[in-house]
């Protein structure tokens, strides 16, 4: 879809690209010349994409800035530079706000919130001395809307939002542009499996192209923002929903029934 070369000569991460919306993301990017290393906890993962694709590899938390430092000396080593950052690291689970623990509401928002601040600042420096900087924030439509049964994620996102806005206005004079993607339901993703009451059952119809996406579709509207023709796009928070997100401004219709055995 796009010109073959389209990101030859640039180097950047995505943070769990070993599988889902992340692995998607670094198909379209290696398909367009882009070099690209992959961050995440399953080594296991981590192991099959560099085995598939011949990416560079670096395991590790998003959660611990240890980790981040040593992962992108890993990048770094093995390219040189970094022009993109696509913080797409994740957690998610269904569970009723009266049940949610503090661990369980903590342990979301530090892989999302935490981690995405912390690979931000990490690759700022190097972005602001070369002058040039993408950063993509993976989000989901319910950052702007309630989060009933996923409320660590919701709470989670909606900081991420805020803080895209917030690195769009500091980091844009250094040429670095921050965007925010928000996914809503996307075929064979964990995020799918976990979040989705069942086929049949999922509000199909409250999707006004009646379908769901493809990791695919998230990783076009991505590299689109990475190439030049995002250059003067900066601060945006963008859904890819089919726009679900006009008829059920949350994850969930209200009152749904979710089976017991989905819940935490």
């Amino acid at each position: 879809m796009f010109q073959q070369g389209l990101m030859e000569g640039k180097a950047g991460i995505v943070t769990g690209g070993g599988s889902g919306i992340g692995l998607a993301v670094v198909k379209e990017l290696l398909r367009y010349g882009a070099k690209v290393t992959i961050t995440g906890r399953s080594e296991e993962k981590l192991a099959n994409a560099a085995a598939e694709l011949g990416v560079t590899t670096a395991a590790g938390d998003v959660r611990k800035a240890e980790d981040v430092a040593r992962n992108l000396d890993a990048h770094m080593a093995a390219h040189g530079k970094v022009d993109f950052l696509v913080n797409n690291a994740a957690g998610n689970f269904l569970c009723p706000l009266e049940r949610m623990s503090e661990n369980a509401f903590m342990a979301v928002v530090n892989i999302v919130t935490k981690g995405t601040f912390l690979w931000s600042k990490a690759v700022q420096p190097h972005m602001k001395e070369a002058g040039y900087g993408r950063i993509i924030n993976i989000g989901t439509t319910y950052s702007w809307a309630h989060a009933a049964w996923v409320a660590h994620s919701g709470a989670a996102k909606a900081a991420v939002l805020n803080l895209t806005r917030t690195m769009a206005v500091e980091w844009g004079p250094q040429g670095i542009l921050t965007n925010f993607v928000a996914p809503g339901p996307i075929k064979d993703t964990e995020g799918n499996r976990r979040l989705s009451p069942g086929e049949g059952k999922d509000g199909m119809g409250l999707i006004p192209v009646h379908r769901k996406g493809e990791p695919a579709e998230i990783a076009y509207l991505t590299l689109f923002l990475l190439s030049p023709m995002g250059d003067y796009i900066n601060g945006a928070a963008i859904p890819v929903d089919g726009g679900a997100h006009l008829n059920v401004p949350g994850l969930l219709p209200a009152g749904i029934e979710i089976p017991e055995e989905m819940l935490r």
